[in-house]
């Protein structure tokens, strides 16, 4: 059999070079049905590519009849395999792959946006959960060993998937990132625009008077976290703030245990310069530390104000924030899909990020809006409202914290 030292013919994917080899050897006779076929291992010496594209071309000459798998003996050319006809079965598959704990309605609106997009490009989308960094790089090489044609990926916090993507690359598998990007990997991917949302969120805290603020984080070490902080903090600089790294340190909020998340809050709200602002790098951390003020069992002085960096609900007006950035996931979605498309149509291009803009929005006056408000006395009686204004509320002081309503 050649041993594939040339390399495959410029715009052919390894895994399809590797395919087309062997489908030569198997037609010049070089295997016969009563003999092992080559191994993986074999396919990997002999033509210099990884095992995620060895495993591929395997499968691919399974799936389509050319060898057979027999339990406990290898794998063998099949009878007449050299006239048996190749071809496609069914539309291209795209794999949507993406944390389960994300399955809120960040995750379902980019699914919904990308679900609609791949039917009417005329791919079938099959959709791939994972539970951690290590079972992220399993799915995405079963992925690549197996059905798909190209991959939406939307990654962990902290992945380390980035030699798998370069695997997937080289096998011919399109792969597409959507929110976050891998910043020592070059590939496509479709973002927001993180800089913008966390200097336009801040200032509009800014705006509204406050002076003293934090952010808190569900996710640490992901491109558009790092964005959004680096926006909070140009913010801060341009408008003569001090930037105090205690206050926006990228620690991880959500994943704590309840104690731990009322101390994190407790030792902010009762800082010598108490804080008017919490921000949030997300809905969902926003509202687990909502939750969290409410159940504290110990005041603080004044109240607090709560802007987020992404929506909570459909409209973008979330009832917790008085401002919050109105992302547009659903067209992620559909950009995702339409750059998938391009690549499987044969787009050489060099790779390429789209950023999307994000619409923060910000409490119309009149609305009513939500204040957390501390209490300094021992009382552990928590009482939340919503009223018209600041002094419907007034009788509820005796409680040490509470949830009440102003005008903006």
């Amino acid at each position: 059999m050649a041993s594939g030292t040339d390399g495959p013919p410029s715009g052919v994917a390894l895994f399809a070079w590797v395919k087309q080899e062997l489908l030569d050897s198997i037609a010049r006779g070089e295997f016969s049905p009563d003999e092992p076929f080559v191994t993986q291992r074999e396919i990997v010496e002999r033509f210099g590519v990884s095992t995620t594209t060895a495993v591929r071309a395997l499968n691919e000459l399974v799936a389509d009849g050319v060898v057979v798998r027999r339990r406990g003996r290898g794998t063998f050319v099949a009878e007449r395999a050299t006239a048996r006809p190749v071809t496609p079965s069914g539309p291209p598959v795209i794999a949507y792959v993406s944390p389960d704990r994300r399955a809120g309605m960040h995750d379902s609106d980019l699914l919904a946006g990308l679900s609609v997009e791949t039917e009417a490009l005329g791919y079938q989308l099959t959709v791939a959960h994972t539970r951690s960094t290590a079972h992220e790089e399993q799915v995405l090489r079963t992925v690549a060993a197996g059905w798909a044609q190209a991959v939406v990926l939307f990654a962990h916090d902290r992945s380390t998937a980035a030699g798998v993507v370069e695997e997937l690359r080289l096998a011919g598998v399109v792969t597409v990132l959507v929110d976050r990007y891998l910043p020592g990997l070059p590939t496509d991917a479709v973002l927001f625009d993180d800089f913008a949302v966390g200097y336009d969120v801040t200032t509009a805290m800014i705006d509204r008077g406050h002076r003293s603020m934090a952010v808190l984080w569900s996710e640490t070490d992901v491109t558009s976290v790092r964005d959004r902080l680096a926006g909070h903090r140009r913010a801060l600089r341009d408008r003569g703030l001090p930037e105090l790294p205690e206050r926006s340190a990228l620690r991880p909020f959500t994943g704590l245990d309840p104690a731990a998340r009322q101390r994190r809050l407790r030792a902010l709200l009762t800082s010598d310069d108490p804080l008017t602002a919490l921000l949030f790098g997300n809905a969902p951390t926003l509202g687990q530390a909502v939750s969290d003020l409410l159940a504290m069992d110990v005041g603080f002085p004044g109240s607090v104000e709560l802007a987020s960096m992404d929506q909570s609900s459909p409209d973008g007006n979330g009832p917790l924030s008085v401002v919050s950035a109105r992302l547009p996931t659903r067209e992620m979605g559909r950009r995702a899909a339409r750059l998938v498309h391009e690549r499987l149509q044969g787009s050489a291009e060099p790779a390429r990020h789209v950023v999307l803009p994000a619409e923060v929005q910000v409490a119309a006056p009149g609305r009513n809006t939500l204040v957390v408000s501390g209490a300094d006395d021992a009382m552990h009686r928590v009482r939340t409202s919503l009223g018209a204004d600041s002094a419907d509320n007034a009788d509820s002081a005796d409680s040490p914290t509470e949830a009440s309503g102003q005008r903006a």
